[in-house]
């Protein structure tokens, strides 16, 4: 019987262990009888063009001898193989996970040539893509935008897988000196320009909390800096890069959870960030920013505070506004309890294997 699994191929550039969403869709085609092979390839270039055409050449080369059913680009970079394996016939379906829009990015928005590349890439291989993932209901506008055509599409969020089991330990904070009875802010994400870090950093200069900071990323030590310079060094805790499933058991152990992301390109705009539902299935109440997708999903909801990214006494007030609303447990459980219910990953994923199969079967 296992000869007669389906099998898909999954691509990803970077650290699967590091990504919830890559290891989220490893286990929902495993739990549902497929045969999954994940193939991350890393490369010696740490950055730049040098990486991702070393990354191309080396991923080409794994998937000349893989036939599949389906292969999913789990990113841009892996987007020109899996149309690579589709128009020769090693793959009878191909996906694009276009988790981010990619064209749209602070990295690349502002250099024209980098934006060109990049645009020139999607295009040709979303001309061989069966079905394209998007993490927000507007990423496919933007897209269209972009391309002025798209293939079928299914909105599959970045969402946690549903944790039954998950519960705050607070002795997992003992490690960073964090003392018990302090409140704690926790940020779960890359360590990155646009995150609004260094503005909280300047709201919680006079405040009675410690911040979290599970991740990394290319301004840790700016942020280390910045830390020391306004005096709360001791108070900002830096835990590195984190396998995801640690990571949210982390954010569990915290009080509260902040997203707050800058409207610095059009892809940031239109964010709907993963560590929003990560705190929702943690329980955290949450500080974001003023998101289209997070405002439309959850603005008048009692457990997220939205303030102003580029006002410091709006981060002030909803610090303190999460803090007075601190000991209401039951409001945590209230929305955790809509995380369990409506956003995990499972539910999204469903209609996905549907489609798939429905694909299949006519081909």
């Amino acid at each position: 019987m296992a000869q007669n699994k389906r099998k898909i191929l999954l691509l990803f550039l970077g650290d699967a262990t590091l990504d919830r969403r890559v290891q989220s869709f490893q286990k929902y085609f495993e739990q549902n009888g497929w045969s999954v092979e994940l193939l991350a390839i890393p490369t010696v270039h740490s950055h730049g063009p040098r990486k991702f055409l070393e990354y191309h050449r080396k991923l080409i080369e794994g998937v000349r001898s893989k036939n599949v059913d389906v292969v999913l680009a789990c990113d841009l970079y892996s987007l020109s193989a899996a149309a690579w394996m589709r128009k020769h016939g090693h793959a009878t379906l191909a996906l694009y996970d276009a988790r981010e829009v990619y064209t749209e990015l602070p990295s690349v928005a502002k250099r024209p040539l980098v934006q060109m590349i990049w645009k020139r890439l999607e295009k040709r291989g979303l001309a061989v893509t069966d079905v394209i993932l998007v993490t927000a209901p507007h990423d496919l506008e933007a897209i269209l935008e972009v391309h002025r055509f798209a293939p079928r599409s299914l909105l599959v969020r970045n969402l946690p897988w549903r944790d039954l089991s998950l519960s705050p330990d607070r002795s997992l904070l003992d490690q960073f000196s964090i003392p018990p009875d302090t409140k704690v802010f926790v940020y779960v994400g890359g360590l990155q320009r646009g995150r609004g870090l260094e503005a909280f950093f300047t709201a919680m200069q006079n405040e009675a909390m410690h911040l979290l900071l599970v991740g990394d990323g290319a301004i840790r030590a700016n942020l280390e800096t910045l830390a020391h310079i306004l005096g709360i060094a001791n108070r900002t805790h830096f835990a590195g890069a984190v396998e995801s499933a640690k990571a949210l058991s982390l954010a569990a152990a915290c009080d509260f959870g902040v997203v707050l992301i800058e409207s610095v390109s059009k892809s940031y705009e239109l964010a709907l960030p993963s560590k929003v539902f990560e705190y929702m299935m943690a329980g955290l109440p949450i500080l974001s920013s003023k998101m289209r997708h997070v405002t439309e999903l959850f603005e008048g909801e009692e457990w997220i505070i939205f303030a102003d990214v580029e006002d410091i006494n709006s981060i002030k007030d909803g610090i303190r506004r999460l803090i007075q609303m601190s000991h209401d447990r039951a409001l945590r459980g209230r929305e955790r309890a809509l995380s369990l219910e409506h956003y995990h990953f499972e539910r999204d994923a469903a209609p996905l294997l549907s489609l798939i199969n429905s694909k299949l079967a006519n081909t």
